[in-house]
């Protein structure tokens, strides 16, 4: 958990913003005290699992505030909006975890050959649309190989 100075620390630098807050689905109860302080409705159910979009959050971090179970994370990234997620090839090992139906809400990865014939993973740029934002992929590749573009 992150202490409240941290979070002011990096609430205050430079091109930062608390941006993505995530809900930790093993420690959230559904008690919706989160959805019921977030002002601009950026909290939201989706098969039953709550989440985050991130095109209506202004990081104001009341529903961690009011948070008593610690389901709420905070990760710092660069300010801007969201317009994919690249996969570092270095970092991915090819376990498919991002292809399984429950991993992104929208399957929204798949599978595609290159040009010399390795698997490798990638993000369906075209229907960026469709992407709720969760940044649910960011947060559960277990080899840390899914980043988000922040343009």
């Amino acid at each position: 958990m992150i202490s409240l100075t941290t979070l002011l620390t990096l609430k205050t630098m430079k091109n930062e913003k608390l941006f993505p807050i995530s809900i930790n689905p093993s420690l959230c109860v559904r008690c919706q005290r989160c959805f019921y302080s977030c002002h601009p409705k950026a909290i939201f159910f989706d098969n039953s699992l709550r989440y985050v979009n991130y095109d209506k959050c202004e990081g104001c971090l009341k529903c961690v505030d009011v948070c008593e179970h610690g389901a709420i994370e905070v990760i710092s990234i660069a300010e801007g909006s969201l317009d994919g997620f690249s996969i570092d090839s270095d970092k991915c090992v090819l376990c498919k975890m991002c292809l399984k139906k429950d991993f992104c809400p929208k399957n929204l990865f798949i599978i595609s050959t290159d040009e010399i014939g390795q698997e490798r993973i990638e993000f369906k740029v075209s229907e960026i649309i469709g992407c709720s934002k969760c940044l649910k992929c960011f947060k559960e590749c277990p080899s840390n190989a899914i980043l988000p573009n922040i343009v």
